[in-house]
């Protein structure tokens, strides 16, 4: 993903609060305005389920929060939305379970590059044996 410049620009509903927006075509809204409209209440008993975490949760992460007001939009989700919705509330949840994962993507960087780098040591060392194997032995003159 690639890095955007960041700028400020007041809320579309409240004008009081300044908003971070990186792209032009992004509605400015503050979280307590979005907090406003996802409080409405959920009548299907599965979406209650799905949605019914912690408000600080909600607070944090503006992908939560615009999955709910997808769904209190249109009134439905794919089935991918609601895949991550479940993956990322989790991790938010519980941070410890994603550290633990970085770490262990670090560990497997690590291993494959000490594999690649005896891997290269081990070629070398043969192109090195071949070059030996290949070269004519000089003759030695005659008297």
């Amino acid at each position: 993903m690639a890095w955007r410049p960041k700028y400020k620009q007041l809320c579309a509903i409240c004008r009081k609060n300044h908003v971070l927006i990186s792209t032009r075509g992004q509605f400015p809204i503050c979280t307590s305005c979005s907090m406003k409209q996802i409080s409405q209440p959920i009548t299907d008993e599965k979406f209650r389920k799905l949605f019914d975490i912690d408000n600080k949760l909600y607070e944090e992460s503006s992908f939560l929060r615009s999955i709910k007001s997808n769904y209190l939009r249109f009134g439905s989700l794919s089935e991918k939305q609601i895949d991550t919705f479940k993956r990322v509330s989790a991790e938010l949840a519980n941070p410890v379970h994603k550290n633990s994962a970085q770490t262990a993507t670090a560990q497997i960087a690590a291993e494959a590059a000490v594999i690649s780098e005896k891997r290269e040591k081990q070629e070398s060392a043969n192109e090195a044996k071949r070059v030996r194997q290949a070269k004519p032995k000089a003759k030695k003159p005659k008297k």
